[in-house]
């Protein structure tokens, strides 16, 4: 890659930084469809131009956000494998927590925010939709009924502790909050996902 173009991706990367930040400052302060390009531009002292030149709107930025999340996620399972994360989410939940830590202060902008419920809840259904045909292709009958319900429990609760955290209303680290995560799913495991090979 040629200097200029470097620069260049720099210059995007930047960019989009600086837009984020400014729209999560802005979501921490008003509802979502009260947020205007202009108030996000205003904010991150950049011109119209430069955020039309990465997202459509408001809303194509919120999601383009949240896509982000979805993106490292779908990452993460393919390194770790859906049927392992069933059985054993201790790599799964670290990293996850781990990530977290390292983007809390910017993520944690978005969970704080009137729009926080709905963020944090869209990745926990996207998260549902990947265990779900992982369980029914690993269980069947009754054994599905139970898994998928424990699941359910699991990532609702995950979901609660994810914005406690993010609040501050938890006062541990994120290891300590992934180690507890991971000891509660580990101790409470129906016998189905013990037998898993």
């Amino acid at each position: 890659m040629s200097g200029i173009k470097k620069s260049e991706h720099r210059n995007a990367a930047r960019s989009r930084r600086m837009i984020k930040q400014a729209f999560g400052e802005l979501l921490h302060e008003k509802d979502l469809h009260k947020i205007t390009v202009t108030d996000i531009v205003e904010r991150a002292n950049i011109s119209r131009g430069t955020f039309y030149a990465h997202y459509l709107d408001v809303y194509d930025l919120y999601n383009a956000i949240q896509n982000n999340i979805m993106e490292t996620m779908d990452f993460a399972i393919g390194q770790i494998g859906i049927d392992s994360m069933i059985k054993d989410p201790t790599n799964a939940v670290t990293s996850g927590m781990q990530f977290l830590e390292a983007n809390k202060t910017y993520y944690g902008l978005f969970a704080q925010s009137a729009q926080g419920e709905t963020f944090v809840g869209r990745i926990i259904s996207y998260m549902e939709n990947k265990f779900a045909p992982a369980v029914d292709s690993l269980f069947v009958g009754e054994s599905n009924v139970r898994v998928k319900l424990f699941l359910l429990y699991t990532l609702g609760a995950y979901k609660n502790v994810i914005l406690r955290w993010f609040s501050g209303d938890l006062d541990v680290s994120a290891s300590e909050c992934a180690s507890m995560l991971i000891g509660f799913y580990l101790s409470s495991r129906p016998e189905e996902i013990l037998s898993l090979p």
